[in-house]
Protein backbone atom coordinates (compact mmCIF):
# COMPACT_ATOMS: atom_id res chain seq x y z
CA UNK A 1 0.00 0.00 0.00
CA UNK A 2 1.33 3.34 -0.98
CA UNK A 3 1.36 5.98 1.79
CA UNK A 4 1.50 9.60 0.77
CA UNK A 5 4.34 11.58 2.39
CA UNK A 6 2.00 14.51 3.11
CA UNK A 7 -0.28 12.20 5.10
CA UNK A 8 2.77 10.91 6.98
CA UNK A 9 3.83 14.46 7.91
CA UNK A 10 0.28 15.24 9.02
CA UNK A 11 0.28 12.19 11.29
CA UNK A 12 3.70 13.17 12.65
CA UNK A 13 2.37 16.65 13.39
CA UNK A 14 -0.61 15.19 15.26
CA UNK A 15 1.69 12.91 17.23
CA UNK A 16 3.97 15.80 18.15
CA UNK A 17 1.01 17.88 19.31
CA UNK A 18 -0.15 14.98 21.47
CA UNK A 19 3.40 14.69 22.81
CA UNK A 20 3.19 18.37 23.72
CA UNK A 21 -0.02 17.69 25.65
CA UNK A 22 1.73 14.84 27.45
CA UNK A 23 4.64 17.14 28.33
CA UNK A 24 2.12 19.71 29.59
CA UNK A 25 0.69 17.05 31.88
CA UNK A 26 4.21 16.29 33.08
CA UNK A 27 4.73 20.00 33.73
CA UNK A 28 1.53 20.00 35.78
CA UNK A 29 3.14 17.39 38.01
CA UNK A 30 6.47 19.24 38.24
CA UNK A 31 4.87 22.58 39.06
CA UNK A 32 2.62 22.30 42.13
CA UNK A 33 -0.17 24.49 40.70
CA UNK A 34 -3.81 23.41 40.45
CA UNK A 35 -4.68 24.18 36.82
CA UNK A 36 -2.80 24.30 33.52
CA UNK A 37 -4.20 25.19 30.12
CA UNK A 38 -3.31 25.66 26.47
CA UNK A 39 -5.36 28.45 24.90
CA UNK A 40 -5.80 29.69 21.36
CA UNK A 41 -6.60 33.36 20.77
CA UNK A 42 -8.11 35.27 17.87
CA UNK A 43 -8.94 38.97 17.80
CA UNK A 44 -12.14 38.46 19.80
CA UNK A 45 -12.13 35.28 21.86
CA UNK A 46 -9.96 32.87 23.80
CA UNK A 47 -10.55 29.13 23.35
CA UNK A 48 -9.24 26.67 25.93
CA UNK A 49 -7.83 23.79 23.84
CA UNK A 50 -6.66 21.61 26.73
CA UNK A 51 -7.01 21.97 30.51
CA UNK A 52 -5.56 19.99 33.43
CA UNK A 53 -7.06 20.43 36.92
CA UNK A 54 -5.80 18.83 40.12
CA UNK A 55 -8.31 19.40 42.93
CA UNK A 56 -10.43 22.37 41.95
CA UNK A 57 -11.90 22.75 38.46
CA UNK A 58 -10.97 26.27 37.36
CA UNK A 59 -10.99 25.83 33.55
CA UNK A 60 -12.42 23.20 31.21
CA UNK A 61 -11.55 22.23 27.65
CA UNK A 62 -13.67 23.97 25.04
CA UNK A 63 -14.33 27.00 27.23
CA UNK A 64 -14.67 30.20 25.16
CA UNK A 65 -14.39 33.64 26.76
CA UNK A 66 -14.06 37.13 25.35
CA UNK A 67 -10.47 38.40 25.31
CA UNK A 68 -11.31 41.28 27.65
CA UNK A 69 -12.27 38.67 30.28
CA UNK A 70 -9.37 36.31 29.57
CA UNK A 71 -6.27 35.94 31.70
CA UNK A 72 -4.61 34.19 28.77
CA UNK A 73 -5.20 37.27 26.62
CA UNK A 74 -3.42 39.38 29.21
CA UNK A 75 -0.26 37.41 28.43
CA UNK A 76 -0.38 38.35 24.76
CA UNK A 77 -1.92 41.82 24.94
CA UNK A 78 -0.51 43.35 28.14
CA UNK A 79 2.74 41.50 28.85
CA UNK A 80 5.71 41.48 26.47
CA UNK A 81 6.99 38.23 27.94
CA UNK A 82 6.01 35.81 30.68
CA UNK A 83 3.35 37.20 33.02
CA UNK A 84 3.57 36.25 36.72
CA UNK A 85 0.78 37.34 39.08
CA UNK A 86 1.18 36.46 42.76
CA UNK A 87 -2.36 37.43 43.74
CA UNK A 88 -5.07 38.11 41.15
CA UNK A 89 -7.22 39.87 43.75
CA UNK A 90 -4.66 42.66 44.20
CA UNK A 91 -2.78 42.77 40.88
CA UNK A 92 -3.66 45.89 38.82
CA UNK A 93 -4.29 43.84 35.62
CA UNK A 94 -6.72 41.39 37.21
CA UNK A 95 -8.31 42.84 40.37
CA UNK A 96 -11.13 44.56 38.46
CA UNK A 97 -11.66 41.90 35.74
CA UNK A 98 -15.03 40.12 35.77
CA UNK A 99 -13.18 36.86 35.18
CA UNK A 100 -11.47 37.18 38.58
CA UNK A 101 -14.78 36.52 40.33
CA UNK A 102 -15.27 33.44 38.11
CA UNK A 103 -11.75 32.07 38.64
CA UNK A 104 -11.54 32.97 42.32
CA UNK A 105 -8.45 34.02 44.21
CA UNK A 106 -5.25 32.52 42.80
CA UNK A 107 -1.72 33.04 41.59
CA UNK A 108 -1.09 32.96 37.84
CA UNK A 109 1.70 32.26 35.33
CA UNK A 110 1.33 32.70 31.58
CA UNK A 111 3.71 32.57 28.59
CA UNK A 112 2.82 33.36 24.94
CA UNK A 113 2.83 30.81 22.13
CA UNK A 114 3.88 32.29 18.80
CA UNK A 115 3.48 31.02 15.26
CA UNK A 116 6.64 30.47 13.16
CA UNK A 117 6.29 33.96 11.65
CA UNK A 118 6.00 35.62 15.07
CA UNK A 119 2.22 36.05 15.20
CA UNK A 120 0.25 35.29 18.36
CA UNK A 121 -1.24 31.80 18.48
CA UNK A 122 -2.18 31.68 22.14
CA UNK A 123 -0.68 31.06 25.55
CA UNK A 124 0.24 28.46 28.15
CA UNK A 125 -1.13 29.32 31.57
CA UNK A 126 -1.06 27.98 35.13
CA UNK A 127 -3.42 28.87 38.01
CA UNK A 128 -3.19 27.96 41.70
CA UNK A 129 -5.91 28.67 44.24
CA UNK A 130 -3.40 28.19 47.08
CA UNK A 131 -1.28 31.06 45.73
CA UNK A 132 1.76 28.99 44.78
CA UNK A 133 4.73 31.32 44.19
CA UNK A 134 5.96 30.52 40.67
CA UNK A 135 9.73 30.28 40.43
CA UNK A 136 12.11 31.05 37.57
CA UNK A 137 12.44 27.35 36.72
CA UNK A 138 8.66 27.17 36.32
CA UNK A 139 8.77 30.05 33.86
CA UNK A 140 11.61 28.40 31.92
CA UNK A 141 9.71 25.13 31.75
CA UNK A 142 6.63 26.78 30.23
CA UNK A 143 8.80 28.82 27.84
CA UNK A 144 10.49 25.63 26.63
CA UNK A 145 7.12 24.05 26.11
CA UNK A 146 5.96 27.16 24.26
CA UNK A 147 8.89 26.89 21.86
CA UNK A 148 8.00 23.23 21.31
CA UNK A 149 4.46 24.18 20.31
CA UNK A 150 5.85 26.82 17.95
CA UNK A 151 7.85 24.08 16.22
CA UNK A 152 4.70 21.94 15.98
CA UNK A 153 2.88 24.89 14.42
CA UNK A 154 5.74 25.26 11.95
CA UNK A 155 5.28 21.63 10.93
CA UNK A 156 1.52 22.16 10.66
CA UNK A 157 2.14 25.13 8.41
CA UNK A 158 4.50 23.09 6.23
CA UNK A 159 1.96 20.28 6.00
CA UNK A 160 -0.74 22.75 4.97
CA UNK A 161 1.52 24.19 2.28
CA UNK A 162 2.41 20.70 1.04
CA UNK A 163 -1.27 19.72 0.97
CA UNK A 164 -2.04 22.82 -1.08
CA UNK A 165 0.84 22.10 -3.45
CA UNK A 166 -0.24 18.47 -3.69
CA UNK A 167 -3.81 19.46 -4.53
CA UNK A 168 -2.52 21.78 -7.24
CA UNK A 169 -0.28 19.02 -8.60
CA UNK A 170 -3.20 16.58 -8.63
CA UNK A 171 -5.32 19.09 -10.53
CA UNK A 172 -2.48 19.60 -13.01
CA UNK A 173 -2.12 15.82 -13.38
CA UNK A 174 -5.84 15.45 -13.97
CA UNK A 175 -5.72 18.20 -16.57
CA UNK A 176 -2.78 16.44 -18.22
CA UNK A 177 -4.71 13.16 -18.27
CA UNK A 178 -7.69 14.93 -19.81
CA UNK A 179 -5.42 16.54 -22.39
CA UNK A 180 -3.89 13.16 -23.24
CA UNK A 181 -7.35 11.67 -23.65
CA UNK A 182 -8.36 14.49 -26.00
CA UNK A 183 -5.10 14.23 -27.93
CA UNK A 184 -5.59 10.48 -28.15
CA UNK A 185 -8.96 10.92 -29.80
CA UNK A 186 -7.88 13.79 -32.03
CA UNK A 187 -4.67 12.07 -33.18
CA UNK A 188 -6.09 8.58 -33.57
CA UNK A 189 -8.88 9.66 -35.91
CA UNK A 190 -6.68 11.14 -38.67
CA UNK A 191 -4.00 8.49 -38.13
CA UNK A 192 -6.52 5.67 -38.55
CA UNK A 193 -7.78 7.42 -41.64
CA UNK A 194 -4.27 7.72 -43.02
CA UNK A 195 -3.47 4.08 -42.29
CA UNK A 196 -6.75 2.99 -43.85
CA UNK A 197 -5.98 4.91 -47.02
CA UNK A 198 -2.47 3.39 -47.09
CA UNK A 199 -3.97 -0.11 -46.84
CA UNK A 200 -6.39 0.71 -49.68
CA UNK A 201 -3.55 2.12 -51.74
CA UNK A 202 -1.59 -1.13 -51.27
CA UNK A 203 -4.51 -3.04 -52.82
CA UNK A 204 -4.18 -1.10 -56.08
CA UNK A 205 -1.68 -1.68 -58.87
CA UNK A 206 1.62 -0.18 -57.71
CA UNK A 207 5.20 -0.30 -58.83
CA UNK A 208 7.76 -1.83 -56.51
CA UNK A 209 8.99 1.65 -55.60
CA UNK A 210 5.45 2.80 -54.79
CA UNK A 211 4.88 -0.30 -52.61
CA UNK A 212 8.01 0.60 -50.68
CA UNK A 213 6.61 4.10 -50.13
CA UNK A 214 3.32 2.64 -48.86
CA UNK A 215 5.23 0.33 -46.52
CA UNK A 216 7.07 3.31 -45.04
CA UNK A 217 3.74 5.11 -44.50
CA UNK A 218 2.24 2.05 -42.80
CA UNK A 219 5.28 1.39 -40.63
CA UNK A 220 5.47 5.02 -39.50
CA UNK A 221 1.73 5.22 -38.80
CA UNK A 222 1.66 1.98 -36.84
CA UNK A 223 4.79 3.03 -34.94
CA UNK A 224 3.17 6.32 -33.98
CA UNK A 225 0.01 4.52 -32.86
CA UNK A 226 2.04 2.17 -30.70
CA UNK A 227 3.96 5.10 -29.23
CA UNK A 228 0.71 6.93 -28.45
CA UNK A 229 -0.75 3.83 -26.80
CA UNK A 230 2.33 3.43 -24.59
CA UNK A 231 2.32 7.07 -23.51
CA UNK A 232 -1.36 6.91 -22.61
CA UNK A 233 -0.89 3.63 -20.75
CA UNK A 234 2.08 5.06 -18.84
CA UNK A 235 0.05 8.16 -17.90
CA UNK A 236 -2.82 6.00 -16.68
CA UNK A 237 -0.51 3.95 -14.48
CA UNK A 238 1.27 7.06 -13.14
CA UNK A 239 -2.06 8.66 -12.19
CA UNK A 240 -3.07 5.58 -10.18
CA UNK A 241 -6.11 4.90 -12.36
CA UNK A 242 -4.99 1.46 -13.40
CA UNK A 243 -6.92 -1.33 -11.68
CA UNK A 244 -6.60 -5.10 -11.67
CA UNK A 245 -9.33 -7.25 -13.22
CA UNK A 246 -9.99 -10.94 -12.57
CA UNK A 247 -11.79 -13.22 -15.01
CA UNK A 248 -11.53 -16.81 -16.22
CA UNK A 249 -9.25 -17.49 -19.19
CA UNK A 250 -7.56 -20.42 -20.88
CA UNK A 251 -3.79 -20.38 -20.48
CA UNK A 252 -2.99 -22.15 -23.74
CA UNK A 253 -5.35 -19.93 -25.79
CA UNK A 254 -3.82 -16.80 -24.24
CA UNK A 255 -0.27 -17.93 -25.11
CA UNK A 256 -1.22 -19.00 -28.64
CA UNK A 257 -2.86 -15.63 -29.31
CA UNK A 258 0.36 -13.89 -28.27
CA UNK A 259 2.45 -15.96 -30.66
CA UNK A 260 -0.08 -15.66 -33.48
CA UNK A 261 0.06 -11.86 -33.31
CA UNK A 262 3.78 -11.99 -34.10
CA UNK A 263 3.73 -14.80 -36.65
CA UNK A 264 3.62 -12.49 -39.69
CA UNK A 265 6.52 -10.28 -38.55
CA UNK A 266 8.58 -13.32 -37.52
CA UNK A 267 7.83 -14.99 -40.86
CA UNK A 268 9.08 -11.96 -42.79
CA UNK A 269 12.41 -12.24 -40.97
CA UNK A 270 12.59 -16.03 -41.19
CA UNK A 271 12.44 -16.42 -37.39
CA UNK A 272 10.88 -19.49 -35.79
CA UNK A 273 8.31 -18.97 -33.04
CA UNK A 274 8.15 -21.74 -30.44
CA UNK A 275 5.58 -22.19 -27.65
CA UNK A 276 6.17 -24.68 -24.84
CA UNK A 277 3.71 -25.24 -21.96
CA UNK A 278 4.04 -27.83 -19.24
CA UNK A 279 1.13 -30.26 -19.78
CA UNK A 280 0.36 -30.21 -16.06
CA UNK A 281 -0.43 -26.50 -16.33
CA UNK A 282 -3.00 -26.72 -19.13
CA UNK A 283 -6.46 -25.50 -18.23
CA UNK A 284 -8.35 -22.43 -17.07
CA UNK A 285 -7.20 -19.82 -14.59
CA UNK A 286 -8.57 -16.64 -13.01
CA UNK A 287 -6.62 -13.42 -13.32
CA UNK A 288 -6.12 -10.30 -15.39
CA UNK A 289 -5.60 -12.00 -18.74
CA UNK A 290 -5.50 -8.67 -20.60
CA UNK A 291 -2.52 -7.39 -18.64
CA UNK A 292 -0.83 -10.79 -18.74
CA UNK A 293 -1.27 -10.92 -22.51
CA UNK A 294 -0.04 -7.33 -22.90
CA UNK A 295 3.18 -8.13 -20.99
CA UNK A 296 3.80 -11.22 -23.12
CA UNK A 297 2.99 -9.35 -26.35
CA UNK A 298 5.53 -6.69 -25.42
CA UNK A 299 8.23 -9.21 -24.52
CA UNK A 300 7.71 -11.29 -27.66
CA UNK A 301 7.52 -8.14 -29.80
CA UNK A 302 10.88 -6.96 -28.45
CA UNK A 303 12.38 -10.39 -28.97
CA UNK A 304 11.23 -10.52 -32.61
CA UNK A 305 12.32 -6.92 -33.18
CA UNK A 306 15.89 -7.48 -32.00
CA UNK A 307 16.37 -10.94 -33.50
CA UNK A 308 17.58 -11.26 -37.09
CA UNK A 309 17.88 -15.03 -37.28
CA UNK A 310 17.14 -18.08 -35.18
CA UNK A 311 14.09 -18.26 -32.96
CA UNK A 312 11.93 -16.66 -30.28
CA UNK A 313 10.39 -18.96 -27.68
CA UNK A 314 7.74 -18.61 -24.98
CA UNK A 315 8.03 -21.24 -22.22
CA UNK A 316 5.44 -21.56 -19.44
CA UNK A 317 6.40 -23.54 -16.35
CA UNK A 318 5.47 -23.91 -12.72
CA UNK A 319 7.47 -21.54 -10.51
CA UNK A 320 9.03 -22.98 -7.38
CA UNK A 321 6.71 -21.21 -4.96
CA UNK A 322 4.03 -22.69 -2.66
CA UNK A 323 0.38 -22.94 -3.72
CA UNK A 324 -2.04 -21.09 -1.44
CA UNK A 325 -5.84 -21.02 -1.74
CA UNK A 326 -5.82 -22.55 -5.25
CA UNK A 327 -3.24 -19.96 -6.36
CA UNK A 328 -0.26 -21.22 -8.35
CA UNK A 329 2.85 -19.32 -9.40
CA UNK A 330 3.65 -19.54 -13.11
CA UNK A 331 6.78 -18.37 -14.90
CA UNK A 332 6.61 -17.12 -18.50
CA UNK A 333 10.06 -17.04 -20.12
CA UNK A 334 10.52 -15.25 -23.44
CA UNK A 335 13.91 -16.09 -24.95
CA UNK A 336 15.49 -15.12 -28.27
CA UNK A 337 18.66 -15.62 -30.30
CA UNK A 338 19.12 -11.92 -30.92
CA UNK A 339 21.83 -9.41 -30.15
CA UNK A 340 21.55 -9.54 -26.36
CA UNK A 341 21.93 -6.63 -23.97
CA UNK A 342 25.28 -5.14 -23.03
CA UNK A 343 26.09 -5.62 -19.31
CA UNK A 344 26.71 -1.89 -18.80
CA UNK A 345 23.22 -1.09 -20.08
CA UNK A 346 21.20 -3.63 -18.11
CA UNK A 347 20.59 -1.27 -15.20
CA UNK A 348 18.51 0.87 -17.59
CA UNK A 349 15.99 -1.93 -18.12
CA UNK A 350 12.43 -1.27 -16.90
CA UNK A 351 13.07 2.49 -16.54
CA UNK A 352 10.59 4.86 -18.14
CA UNK A 353 11.78 6.47 -21.39
CA UNK A 354 15.01 4.50 -21.21
CA UNK A 355 16.49 2.47 -24.05
CA UNK A 356 19.25 -0.08 -23.58
CA UNK A 357 20.68 -0.18 -27.10
CA UNK A 358 23.06 2.32 -28.67
CA UNK A 359 22.00 5.09 -31.06
CA UNK A 360 22.55 3.16 -34.27
CA UNK A 361 20.37 0.30 -33.07
CA UNK A 362 17.67 2.69 -31.80
CA UNK A 363 17.54 4.36 -35.19
CA UNK A 364 16.95 0.98 -36.82
CA UNK A 365 14.31 -0.23 -34.39
CA UNK A 366 12.63 2.89 -32.99
CA UNK A 367 10.62 2.99 -29.77
CA UNK A 368 10.44 5.40 -26.83
CA UNK A 369 11.52 3.09 -24.01
CA UNK A 370 8.18 2.66 -22.23
CA UNK A 371 7.33 -0.96 -23.05
CA UNK A 372 9.39 -2.69 -20.37
CA UNK A 373 8.51 -0.02 -17.82
CA UNK A 374 4.82 -0.70 -18.39
CA UNK A 375 5.47 -4.46 -18.19
CA UNK A 376 7.14 -4.06 -14.81
CA UNK A 377 4.28 -1.93 -13.45
CA UNK A 378 1.72 -4.41 -14.73
CA UNK A 379 3.66 -7.28 -13.13
CA UNK A 380 3.84 -5.48 -9.78
CA UNK A 381 0.13 -4.68 -9.99
CA UNK A 382 -0.46 -8.43 -10.36
CA UNK A 383 1.81 -9.11 -7.31
CA UNK A 384 4.40 -10.62 -9.64
CA UNK A 385 7.90 -9.90 -10.88
CA UNK A 386 9.65 -9.51 -14.20
CA UNK A 387 13.39 -9.69 -14.74
CA UNK A 388 16.14 -10.31 -17.23
CA UNK A 389 17.21 -13.86 -16.41
CA UNK A 390 19.80 -14.36 -19.16
CA UNK A 391 21.56 -12.27 -21.79
CA UNK A 392 24.65 -12.67 -23.89
CA UNK A 393 25.90 -12.87 -27.47
CA UNK A 394 23.49 -15.75 -28.08
CA UNK A 395 20.38 -13.81 -27.08
CA UNK A 396 18.31 -12.71 -24.11
CA UNK A 397 15.67 -14.19 -21.85
CA UNK A 398 13.06 -12.29 -19.81
CA UNK A 399 10.98 -14.10 -17.18
CA UNK A 400 7.63 -12.99 -15.84
CA UNK A 401 6.46 -14.70 -12.64
CA UNK A 402 2.88 -14.14 -11.48
CA UNK A 403 0.33 -15.83 -9.22
CA UNK A 404 -2.88 -17.07 -10.87
CA UNK A 405 -5.90 -18.69 -9.30
CA UNK A 406 -6.62 -22.14 -10.73
CA UNK A 407 -10.08 -23.09 -11.95
CA UNK A 408 -11.49 -26.38 -10.68
CA UNK A 409 -10.35 -29.26 -12.84
CA UNK A 410 -7.09 -27.60 -13.89
CA UNK A 411 -4.22 -30.08 -14.19
CA UNK A 412 -1.95 -27.76 -12.15
CA UNK A 413 -4.03 -28.41 -9.07
CA UNK A 414 -2.61 -31.93 -9.00
CA UNK A 415 0.99 -30.78 -9.32
CA UNK A 416 3.20 -31.25 -6.31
Amino acid sequence: MKIDYVDVLSKVSDKLYQSGIDVMQTASRLIPANTFCIANLDRVNTLVLNAFNRDKVILTEGLVVANEESYCALVTEKAKGPLVIENNMTHPLTKDMPATQFVGGCSFLGVPVLTPNGQIFGSLCAFDDRYYRFEERDVELLLSLSRFFTDVLALDESVAQLQTAQAQAMRALEEKDNLLAVLSHEIRTPMNGGLGMAHLLRSTELTEEQRNYVSVIEDCGEGLMEMLNQILEHAKIASGKMSLESEPFNLEECAEQVMQIHSFEAGKKGIDLRLSIDDKLLGNYEGDSLKLRQILINLVSNAVKFTEQGEVSLTIERADRPVRDDTVWLSFSVCDTGMGIAPERRDQLFRSFSQVHDKSIKCNYGGIGLGLSICRQYAELMDGTIELTDSGPGGSCFTLTVPLRMQHGCHASNAV
